[in-house]
């Protein structure tokens, strides 16, 4: 009962902890909870840690008052009745929402609002006012026995205002059960009711949520039958807080284990480390796929700031499922990063908070993970800029993205350490971005190979198969016709990359790429290669985003090919593998992040047998389960190629070697004006092929599938 607790008549965050010491112990025991603030949006809702799941168990009540400024031609026309105070693009999408913040807090409120709608335990009005602001801030509990408490006072129920290290904030406290404070507490509930009526007697007007939230709020319902526990909110608000805490409180320290293993760094990302700080703390590294570049960042970063005071470490990355795996990487290294992407409510209140504790001397130790997009915008660089830059730590992971002239000037260009981190960090025919990533990063000041990560079994061995897939006449033809518009659209942008010939060039080399990449044959020999080996669990299908012609009469679409029906190819890859019972699953752009994750989940626990993946593997999501790949779709360009391989090679318990298929593309005779553009053909597909056959265990044997192809075009000696 709430007269049992020993509650303080007012709290202050300068003393108390304002949640934990009154929020937690009074919500435990009431069985309705009423509450009018000025602050309290629907997305503050979700992620403000006030503690109801209590009243779940109770089988309480919620009511909410929460205040919303209109345009005053709008108020006019919500209080006619005529308007509503949302727009469509102002509600959540529950479903984004669940599949964006699987696991949260976030999550978590999201489960708790809809199964009180469920049970009729949650209300929400908006209150909606001209001009000025609904400014009141009553709140109300009630317990079983009728005993109530009502408090107000500056708090609006924000992360801010909870957390005791932001806002300064307090709060009275008043007992229905004491005489003096009676009176008090009754004002508050008739306050509260007249508000809840409608019958304010003023310019305010309350009005019902919209009811495609309780639409949404039903599909939740859907998802997570099972009601919220008490013990589940306290391990996410745990989370929640840990993941909002900045400054001293939380000190970068490398991990005595990683993963249930001793934590040690190897030989040569040390050595890497010793580049970069004999360069000035300066330069790009440029390790192999999975050899280690994100541990060996993190401990350059937790050494400085070990080393250093107030370090404000930066962490950029091009997607956020990225920077959902540098968030965990650097938990372990007892980094509570801010996640800055997504809504910028949950993490700019946490960056304006440190800014201004550290303004004049910046003490405290503060990590950010940043998706560039979010890096690039005005008010990400303005928060930047108030940085120490003497004490400014950056990262660019896949920093081969900053060569971009999008990215001038927002790199931090001030910053005094700073690491780019790229497999591939230079492009192979844009000499302008790599000046520009040069001008950033100063120049690559450590190189570490697949053939070294092979060798110090950094990486898995494996065993590569390339099989020979001819273009059709009528491919051949058009090759030959894009290879010609190449050539003059090379010669016309040579000085003007950036400009118009330069992006003709680049839409003409796409087009090529595409046509090569789904190759009609590429499913014939496919299909032969399925009929001889069986698909194995954890197995990999690279495919193109081109379109190609199945034999197939299912699924078809409008456009009819000369043999069957013309589809995605990464469809007809897929359709072919359910035919012979594999169990396989998209990974594509097409997915949200809760499906993929939960994808590469069932993958990696034999659920899922095979993965159908286009371009979205390509950077920094790792796979290790990957056993076996078939690269349907490669690419000339070795950051591509590359990477892809690097994805395969990582490293996992029970692996021990993996597989890869590549399906060469190759120019059929007779079908070409001139037949030395066979012989350049087969020589610039020969630089990929290899580069695979010479790392791989088997390097004489790699290359006999093409030998008809390289004896006809006398390149045996590039086989050598």
């Amino acid at each position: 009962m709430l007269r049992k607790l020993e509650l303080k008549t007012n709290y202050t965050s300068e003393v108390d902890n304002i949640y934990a010491d009154f929020f937690v112990p009074a919500l435990s025991e009431a069985v309705s909870y009423r509450r009018a603030v000025g602050f309290f949006s629907l997305g503050v809702l979700l992620n403000t840690p006030a503690a109801m799941s209590t009243l779940v168990v109770n089988k309480g009540r919620i009511e909410l008052i929460f205040g919303r400024l209109v345009a005053p031609e709008d108020f006019e026309a919500i209080q006619a009745g005529v308007s509503k105070p949302w727009t469509e693009e102002e509600l959540p999408r529950f479903d984004q929402l669940i599949a964006d913040h699987a696991g949260s807090l976030l999550e978590y409120r999201i489960r708790l609002l809809a199964w009180l709608f469920s049970t009729g335990g949650l209300e929400m009005k908006v209150a909606v006012r001209p001009r000025g602001m609904f400014h009141q801030k009553i709140g109300l509990l009630q317990d079983r026995i009728g005993d109530v408490i009502s408090f107000s006072g500056s708090m609006n129920e924000t992360i801010s205002a909870l957390d005791p290290r932001f806002n300064s904030e307090e709060i009275t406290v008043f007992r229905s059960w004491n005489q003096g404070q009676q009176s008090y507490v009754d004002n508050h509930a008739q306050n509260f009711a007249r508000l809840w009526s409608g019958e304010t007697g003023s310019s305010t007007v309350i009005c019902s949520l919209p009811e495609a939230i309780e639409k949404g709020l039903a599909f939740v319902m859907d998802q997570f039958p099972e009601p919220p526990t008490p013990q589940q909110e306290s391990e996410r608000v745990r989370f929640f807080f840990e993941k909002h805490i900045v400054g001293n409180y939380m000190r970068p320290a490398v991990p005595k284990t990683l993963r249930g293993l001793p934590f040690s760094m190897r030989d040569h990302q040390l050595e890497a480390l010793r580049a970069w700080s004999v360069n000035g703390y300066n330069g790009i590294l440029e390790l192999a796929t999975g050899a280690g570049k994100t541990m060996t960042a993190i401990y350059a970063a937790t050494k400085t700031a070990e080393a250093n005071e107030g370090i404000a470490l930066i962490v950029a990355v091009p997607y956020q499922d990225l920077a959902e795996q540098w968030c965990e990487e650097l938990r372990q290294f007892n980094i509570q990063a801010l996640r800055c992407y997504g809504s910028r409510a949950e993490w700019e209140p946490s960056v304006r908070a440190y800014l201004q504790r550290n303004r004049g001397h910046q003490r405290e130790f503060i990590a950010i993970v940043v998706v560039n997009k979010t890096l690039k915008s005005d008010h990400f660089q303005a928060f930047a800029k108030q940085l120490d830059c003497q004490r400014l730590f950056f990262i660019g992971d896949e920093c081969h993205h900053h060569g971009s002239s999008s990215y001038g000037g927002k790199l931090l260009p001030g910053a005094k350490f700073r690491i780019g981190l790229s497999a591939t960090p230079f492009h192979y025919l844009d000499d302008d971005a790599n000046q520009r990533l040069r001008e950033i990063y100063d120049k690559s000041v450590f190189q570490y190979t697949l053939a070294d990560a092979v060798r110090d079994n950094v990486l898995t061995p494996y065993e590569y198969i390339p099989i020979p897939v001819e273009l059709t006449p009528y491919e051949a033809q058009e090759y030959v016709f894009l290879s010609d518009q190449i050539a003059r659209a090379f010669s016309a942008a040579k000085n003007d990359m950036g400009g118009p010939n330069g992006l003709k060039l680049k839409s003409l080399l796409m087009r090529r790429a595409r046509l090569i990449g789904a190759a009609e044959n590429k499913l014939v020999e496919l299909g032969k290669l399925l009929s001889q080996h069986r698909v194995e669990p954890h197995s990999l299908f690279y495919c193109s985003d081109g379109r190609t012609v199945s034999d197939d009469d299912d699924d078809v679409n409008d456009h009819s090919g000369p043999v069957g029906a013309e589809m995605k190819q990464r469809h007809a890859v897929a359709q072919a593998l359910s035919k012979r019972g594999v169990r396989v699953s998209p990974f594509t752009s097409d997915e949200n992040r809760w499906q993929r994750r939960e994808i590469l989940r069932q993958f990696k626990d034999g659920e899922t047998e095979a993965l159908v993946a286009i371009r979205c593997l390509d950077e920094g999501i790792d796979v290790p389960a990957c056993r076996t790949a078939y690269l349907i779709a490669s690419s000339r360009n070795p950051r591509q190629f590359i990477q892809r391989r690097g994805r395969i090679l990582r490293r996992a318990e029970g692996k021990d070697r993996a597989t890869i298929f590549d399906f060469v593309v190759v120019l059929p005779e007779g079908n070409l004006p001139d037949q030395d553009m066979a012989v350049d053909f087969l020589r610039n597909e020969l630089g990929r092929v290899a580069d695979f056959a010479r790392n791989s265990l088997y390097p004489a044997s790699s290359i006999k599938p093409l030998l008809p192809w390289l004896q006809r075009y006398d390149l045996v000696h590039l086989s050598a």
